[in-house]
């Protein structure tokens, strides 16, 4: 397919008009990419509202409805380092204080050929500006064949608890809120490389902590986030609506993937 065959495509999943992507040499476009990185410095995440088009955010929700019976369900304990839990702790380390994680995901290998998640994800166009949006002159599609990109659901009960990431950044899409929870909450850079803050975390997952931030949870909108410093969650689902979101994973290295192990973890297979 040709470059202006795949622009083509592509526009009819992403708002080129307003999201000029595929001319981030032009004011707008450099307009653009200027306003994600300022916003990621001031307050560590990046919103882009209405950049997947009404239409293609549908039609990815029927994909994840559809295909929800293919979904790998997790539900586990864990502290917000994603690491092992210590057998004696004080009371005051947040290593011992376990949050909770559950949804199901839709892995890449399920996703259609022409679905608008990977139309989106594998055109260059999107790839380059979010490269240049996070300020990282190395940025790859992840050639992980289960987790390069992902539907996530969140049912009743669903959640992310309190963590820090492991990545210096996260892609998202949102596309199906929740009629009640599932919101978006973080603390921006409630740790630093040199200061781990214990007791802000600690004060943080008391809801004792001030200036927590909450994100809008508009259908179409696309966002970056960097939550390796920023201590973040998603409220537990409430009622019958399922909360749907695409996560789209990049990496500073070329085909770079998962191990077998993580494979597993996430998706409950390897590939």
């Amino acid at each position: 397919m040709t470059e202006p065959q795949q622009t083509t495509r592509a526009s009819q999943v992403i708002d080129l008009d307003r999201y000029p992507i595929d001319r981030l040499d032009s004011p707008k476009g450099k307009a653009l990419v200027a306003f994600c990185r300022a916003s990621l410095a001031f307050e560590g995440a990046c919103q882009l509202p209405g950049f997947v088009r009404p239409a293609a955010v549908e039609r990815l929700v029927a994909e994840a409805v559809a295909r929800r019976d293919q979904a790998y369900r997790t539900d586990a304990k864990h502290n917000v380092y994603f690491e092992a839990v210590p057998e004696t702790s004080a009371p005051d380390d947040p290593h011992s204080m376990l949050q909770h994680s559950s949804k199901s995901a839709i892995a890449w290998d399920l996703i259609g050929p022409d679905s608008a998640l990977r139309i989106a994800y594998e055109w260059d166009a999107l790839t380059n500006f979010l490269g240049q949006a996070l300020d990282m002159p190395e940025f790859y599609r992840y050639a992980d064949p289960l987790g390069a990109a992902s539907l996530m659901i969140f049912a009743e009960g669903d959640e992310l608890g309190w963590h820090f990431d492991r990545s210096p950044f996260a892609v998202t899409l949102m596309l199906q809120p929740a009629t009640e929870g599932g919101a978006y909450e973080y603390h921006h850079r409630l740790r630093c490389p040199d200061d781990e803050n214990r007791a802000g975390v600690v004060a943080a997952l008391q809801d004792e902590q001030p200036g927590r931030i909450t994100l809008p949870n508009e259908p179409g909108t696309l966002s970056l986030f960097r939550g390796q410093y920023s201590l973040h969650r998603v409220t537990p689902v409430k009622g019958d609506t399922t909360r749907i979101n695409a996560v789209l994973a990049y990496s500073t290295k070329p085909d770079d993937k998962m191990n077998t192990l993580t494979q597993e973890l996430f998706y409950g297979r390897s590939a």
